[in-house]
């Protein structure tokens, strides 16, 4: 909480900086030019069943983790005001949370090290957590010299990724929901979908930045995955989940 708390505070003072020194600068942007980005933002979402299943009963708890990104954009003018926009980030999207489910499809570990799957009812608790190399692709609309709204898609290739939790309080059906009945009560049972992820993901993106002065900005995006997170064969999840994050950030433009 402090370090995201620093990272606020950090972020405000220097668009406070920013803006001071756009109101010393010529308040215009030219329009119809090509020109560099670059852009650091922190990231808030997670990644999610839709619409959520009725085997999830009651969602407990959600933080994100500390998710920030740095990317840069180079801006291709079509038209004075149309141009297209590729780019690179390096991003983390990452969160917990803590759910009570019914007939939840699930692999635990047990005590001496093997699995057992089957479906679960108890309380869940979940880490997804994911570097990516993502590559962004936009139009891009100049709507004035301080507004400028963008929407594509994009690519991205993790390069670490991770899914693990523990259950708790609750039994496991194995095999199906009316299999043979394991109990878990004080100790926690852990479970690793990791190596079950997709290296590949792809979305939709949508933002704007706001120009403070000619250069610096604030810009949002938001980047909506649409495909499942796990690989095609894994089926003991019954259920996509999709990572669908906002990210909030300053922008310096090369021009």
């Amino acid at each position: 909480m402090k370090k995201r708390f620093s990272i606020i505070v950090g972020l405000t003072l220097i668009a406070a900086l920013a803006y001071a020194e756009g109101e010393r600068a010529p308040q215009s942007q030219p329009v119809g030019e090509s020109y560099f980005t670059a852009k650091l933002g922190y990231g808030v979402g997670g990644t999610t069943p839709l619409p959520i299943p009725a085997e999830i009963r009651e969602i407990k708890g959600f933080k994100p983790l500390c998710n920030l990104s740095v990317q840069g954009l180079y801006r291709i003018a079509l038209s004075e005001r149309w141009g297209i926009q590729p780019g690179l980030r390096i991003e983390r999207k990452g969160m917990t949370s803590d759910a009570t489910v019914k007939n939840y499809g699930m692999t635990i570990t047990d005590d001496d090290g093997g699995t057992v799957s089957g479906r679960w009812t108890g309380d869940v608790s979940m880490t997804a957590d994911m570097i990516q190399m993502t590559f962004p692709f936009s139009a891009s609309f100049l709507c004035s010299s301080r507004w400028d709204l963008h929407a594509g898609l994009y690519l991205g290739l993790l390069l670490r990724h991770e899914f693990y939790g523990e259950v708790s309080n609750g039994y496991l059906r194995e095999g199906n929901p009316t299999g043979a009945k394991i109990e878990v009560d004080d100790k926690p049972q852990t479970y690793d979908f990791s190596e079950e992820m997709r290296s590949l993901q792809w979305g939709a993106t949508v933002g704007c930045v706001f120009y403070i002065c000619p250069n610096f900005g604030i810009f949002a995006d938001l980047n909506w995955g649409l495909n499942d997170i796990f690989a095609k064969d894994f089926t003991t999840i019954t259920f996509n989940m999709y990572p669908i994050y906002a990210t909030v950030g300053l922008s310096y433009s090369l021009k």
